[in-house]
């Protein structure tokens, strides 16, 4: 049954489809200018990769020299929570001749644009964050405006976000081994509204870094905190580490039959282990919650004090729980749960060596198996 909220929500638009935007807008300035005209769009068709189009509005749009003309775009995300919303995305682009035979498009990154520095990734190193279909998006914006002026130019298009080096800080960017600010994204142009694909995506990606990086074990945590504890204790390269949030399932997924691929590494603390335990790999709060009837069960089975079991059932929170197993020194409990963390991963990704670590809410490693 469609939920009603859901549909009440705003979609947006992606970050490729901003450049694409800008790029259409400032080529429109330029060329108009080039043919003695004036031509300063409010906003543009955008052409979408899987068919259809989207008006985007421009910010604002110069001509900066007879051959050269800047526009920008305000990202709107819609409903989604995107760091990069309300962001200024501005194209620039360049006439450098009129060609006889095509049209010639090179981009380039500007300001707040990452650059590639690790493999794995689809875009080579050394070259900037921009995506195979966010490129095609604003070449194909750039050649529509040409085509509205009958030109068969060869330009540079320049993308740039003022913002970027700081909202790169908050996105997978410098663990993925992107520098100096964000990545131009998107693959349908358009943002669904809290949608989970940038998010898995940005694992795939994180696993893909790691494998191309000569790693043949990965660390999937389900949390900073537990990563760091483990980080300390594994001594890894840091591009084997994946944060997957509440998606251990996509990532355990993502991974089955990853070639050079030799062992993967669960980790995380009580309150996420427990879900796992029990089967639940999608750890969001609204997909699963701590089952205390599972862990009164796995008490039972280890033998614990009916009074324990009792205050287990009672309990709030996962991390009540922890506390009541750790003060009675019922550190069989903890093994109990990691093992099961262990078997359940293992039956996802099949073939693949696995080892859980369970970690402690006070920086400690309370279980390894």
């Amino acid at each position: 049954m469609p939920d009603p909220q859901k549909e009440k929500l705003r979609k947006g638009f992606t970050t490729g489809t901003c450049a694409a935007a800008g790029a259409k807008a400032a080529a429109r300035a330029l060329f108009s200018a080039l043919k003695g005209k004036r031509s300063k769009p409010s906003s543009v068709e955008v052409s979408l990769p899987r068919g259809g189009s989207i008006t985007i509005p421009i910010h604002s749009v110069n001509l900066i020299e007879k051959n050269k003309a800047k526009a920008s775009v305000i990202k709107d995300a819609g409903d989604d929570p995107d760091v990069t919303n309300g962001a200024e995305f501005i194209a620039e682009v360049e006439f450098i001749r009129e060609n006889d035979a095509r049209p010639h498009v090179k981009i380039k990154g500007g300001e707040g644009v990452g650059v590639v520095t690790r493999p794995g990734l689809k875009t080579g190193i050394g070259r900037p964050a921009i995506n195979p279909v966010p490129l095609m998006m604003i070449k194909k914006s750039v050649l529509e405006a040409a085509g509205d002026f009958g030109l068969t130019p060869s330009v540079v298009v320049t993308i740039s976000v003022p913002k970027g080096v700081e909202l790169a800080k908050k996105t997978m960017n410098p663990r993925l081994g992107i520098v100096g600010g964000i990545s131009i994204l998107g693959t349908t142009g358009i943002v669904e509204p809290m949608s989970l694909a940038a998010y898995t995506h940005s694992i795939s990606l994180g696993t893909d870094v790691a494998l191309a990086g000569g790693c043949d074990e990965i660390v999937f945590s389900t949390g900073r905190s537990s990563e760091k504890v483990v980080e300390d204790r594994l001594k890894l390269p840091e591009v084997a580490y994946v944060l997957t949030g509440d998606h251990m399932g996509f990532a355990l997924k993502d991974s089955k039959g990853r070639k050079n691929l030799k062992r993967v590494t669960v980790a995380g603390q009580f309150g996420k282990f427990t879900k796992l335990a029990a089967g639940h790999f999608e750890t969001h709060c609204s997909d699963s919650s701590v089952e205390f009837d599972f862990l009164a069960k796995v008490c039972r089975e280890k033998g614990a004090p009916e009074n324990i079991i009792e205050k287990v059932l009672n309990a709030n929170t996962a991390r009540e729980v922890f506390f009541i197993l750790k003060n009675e020194g019922l550190d069989n409990i903890f093994r109990a749960v990691c093992e099961r963390v262990k078997k359940n991963s293992a039956e996802i990704v099949k073939g693949i060596e696995v080892r859980a670590i369970l970690v402690g809410y006070n920086n400690e490693i309370v279980c390894i198996c």
